[in-house]
């Protein structure tokens, strides 16, 4: 692997004025927004709460980060220090941003499937706020850039999203992310036979322990290794409510990034709290057969690829910070 074939980080998306300080607005962050509208089953897995349009492409939308998705880092001293959210909350939130800003605001039709190609994050972890007795509420002010229409459809095709995380109002973070809005019969054709998969379990050689990946239970982990060393993604918890809240007829995206994290303390990076990333999906994941995971430290972090058949379908950056 090397840094050369993997996309751009988050920081090479273009800036613009996100109006940092135009008021929330009426942004409610009482009840959840509809379920079907960020793909999700459970309502306890949807973050977003409310979504405004403003002009020009911009959005104020309001998020909760649950205590639940929270991690104790530790401290030189090898103490738990003060708890905060897991980083893999920035990526879920652009996903179900993705998503709902396509359908709610920007025509897509609900038999739409807006698939995610690209999504990154970074997270000042001097500013990201801490975990307190309950929900944290935050404010993403939202862009949308590149987007790409056809003549036949009312619809954008495709689209890219910049995201600016605030708490408590300090700024702490950002993301971005590209979907491609495939219509059901261009998905349905897209995926043929694969249209219909399912998560199928496998043999399980040896499975690492949730210390070794950083992670609160055996459920959590989601690779093996095979008799050769090799590590695979396999999620040990088909029905995770995080991670399976539904079914899926190809590995998740989000499985894929957490398999990279995983991977990547495994090849020595347990040391450091994750702060950023970006992941470029090249295509679909499948379930029929293996997906090998492969994570190589670089200068400024660690590169991942996912390959299956031979063949890369996902490739990024991962980076850490020792001293969070």
């Amino acid at each position: 692997m090397t840094a050369s074939r993997l996309p751009a980080p988050p920081e090479a998306a273009p800036q613009s004025d996100l109006n940092p300080d135009l008021e929330p607005l009426t942004l409610s962050w009482d009840s959840c927004v509809s379920r079907t509208l960020v793909h999700r089953n459970a309502v306890a897995e949807v973050l977003l709460t409310d979504a405004r349009e403003l002009s020009d492409g911009h959005f104020l939308l309001a998020a909760q980060w649950p205590r639940s998705y929270a991690a104790s880092p530790t401290s030189e001293s090898g103490t738990p220090s003060t708890e905060r959210h897991d980083p893999m909350l920035a990526a879920e939130t652009i996903r179900q941003v993705g998503l709902y800003l396509c359908q709610k605001f920007l025509g897509a039709p609900g038999t739409s499937r807006p698939v995610i190609r690209n999504v990154g994050f970074r997270i000042d972890n001097g500013a990201e706020p801490v975990v307190g007795y309950g929900a944290t509420d935050v404010l993403c002010r939202a862009e949308v850039f590149d987007v790409r229409h056809v003549d036949d459809l009312p619809y954008p095709v495709a689209l890219s999203m910049r995201l600016q995380f605030s708490a408590a109002g300090r700024e702490f973070g950002l993301a971005v992310g590209r979907v491609r809005v495939l219509s059901d019969k261009e998905y349905e054709l897209f995926r043929g036979p694969n249209a219909a998969a399912a998560p199928v379990p496998g043999t399980v050689h040896d499975r690492p322990s949730p210390a070794e990946v950083s992670v609160p239970s055996p459920g959590d982990v989601m690779l093996v290794r095979d008799p050769s060393g090799a590590l695979l993604v396999a999620p040990a918890d088909l029905r995770h409510p995080r991670f399976f809240d539904h079914p899926s007829d190809h590995v998740p995206g989000m499985v894929l990034l957490e398999a990279a994290r995983q991977a990547a303390c495994l090849a020595g990076a347990s040391s450091g709290r994750l702060n950023g990333c970006h992941m470029h999906a090249l295509r679909f994941t499948e379930w029929n057969s293996p997906v090998h995971v492969e994570c190589a430290p670089a200068d400024d972090g660690w590169t991942f690829q996912i390959t299956q058949d031979g063949e890369p379908t996902a490739t990024g950056t991962l980076s850490f910070a020792t001293n969070a």
